[in-house]
């Protein structure tokens, strides 16, 4: 792989207790180009705005696609890419259900962990954060036809990062305006997905909110999922998870809390909960914890949800079983769990 590096490093310049989220760089990107029948050499350049045709169709259609995940540092030094293996396969899935080309999966990891390995400076200490790597792939052709773009880039850029979150979250549930539709694209990492959501978001936040909970398009009436994570709650021990479909993300870190509370013993339920039954448990205090699950969020609780014009608060931040979830998720990160390392990539 050809690597171009940078004449002088910004590192020295990055206070890492100071880690606002997504805006710290790091000194490289990896690239790969897609000339409309395969794609091209990985290479590392030093990261720099990149120059479009204003025709590009990425800007008029919005062919574009991304995943989220992270490398972490342990006390001995030790970098690991955590899932990377998942992340690659579902940035696959996204890109067949956005007319796109695949990523051949071995070359993908090795290209990524050379990737992170130059870049293994700027990831913080564990009690700091993680290195936060976006992959994505954005389609190039110069058309404004309504078609399917032939050419396409994949690049991947890295951010050190504190804490998504800093305290329980309190959300609200939202049964006016969807997230996706079933037999649509809710389930890729697509980036309309996300432009979409916006506006309903900036909603809620304007009355106090820090998250929605998205119902289903039929009726508002099913729990689904977050805007930026997935949703999980405890009722009688067991942990209970939207079921996955096409209008959920198949979240990574949701797959990894599933395993990871299954092999403690704990009853984990995916199925459907409409709105009126979980609000019914609300009020009867049948809910013992609520939390998110996600790349950036990791296990973040949720203490209170507004439902309509009722107000729930669960004190979900003391409950043990879900302590120890994180903790177990957390041991697996920094290569302390045998059981559940081959999610690990080490980076050498």
């Amino acid at each position: 792989m050809h690597i171009e590096r940078v004449k002088e490093s910004t590192l020295g310049s990055i206070d890492f207790e100071k880690l606002d989220f997504g805006k710290i760089f790091t000194d490289h990107m990896l690239i790969c180009d897609f000339d409309g029948e395969s794609w091209g050499e990985f290479h590392i350049e030093p990261l720099k705005p990149i120059t479009m045709h204003p025709a590009s169709s990425v800007l008029h259609y919005g062919q574009a696609i991304f995943e989220g995940l992270k490398a972490y540092k342990n006390d001995d030094n030790q970098v690991n890419i955590f899932r990377l293996q998942s992340n690659i396969a579902r940035f696959n899935e996204s890109a067949t259900r956005m007319q796109m080309p695949s990523l051949d999966p071995d070359k993908t990891l090795l290209a990524i962990k050379k990737y992170v390995a130059l870049e293994k400076d700027f990831i913080p200490t564990k009690e700091q954060g993680s290195l936060y790597l976006r992959p994505f792939m954005i389609s190039t052709d110069h058309t404004l036809k309504a078609v399917s773009s032939k050419k396409f880039r994949f690049m991947v850029i890295a951010c050190p990062v504190g804490f998504y979150y800093d305290k329980p979250l309190n959300i609200f549930l939202e049964q006016t305006h969807r997230r996706a539709a079933r037999g649509g694209v809710g389930f890729a990492k697509a980036a309309g997905n996300y432009a979409a959501s916006f506006y309903p978001t900036e909603l809620a936040r304007d009355k106090g909110y820090d998250q929605i909970l998205w119902t289903d398009i039929t009726n508002g009436c099913t729990l689904e999922e977050l805007g930026s994570a997935n949703f999980f709650y405890v009722k009688d021990g067991a942990v209970h998870t939207p079921e996955i479909h096409d209008s959920i993300l198949k979240g990574i870190t949701r797959d990894s809390v599933i395993q990871l509370a299954k092999a403690k013993g704990l009853d984990v339920i995916e199925g459907s909960t409409s709105a009126a039954d979980f609000k019914k448990d609300l009020a009867e205090g049948n809910i013992e914890c609520m939390f998110a699950t996600g790349t950036a969020a990791a296990i973040t609780y949720v203490n209170s949800i507004t439902i309509g014009s009722d107000a729930f608060e669960v004190d979900s931040n003391h409950y043990q079983p879900i302590l120890d979830l994180k903790e177990d998720l957390d041991s697996v990160k920094f290569l302390k769990n045998k059981e559940f390392h081959h999610w690990n990539v080490v980076v050498d």
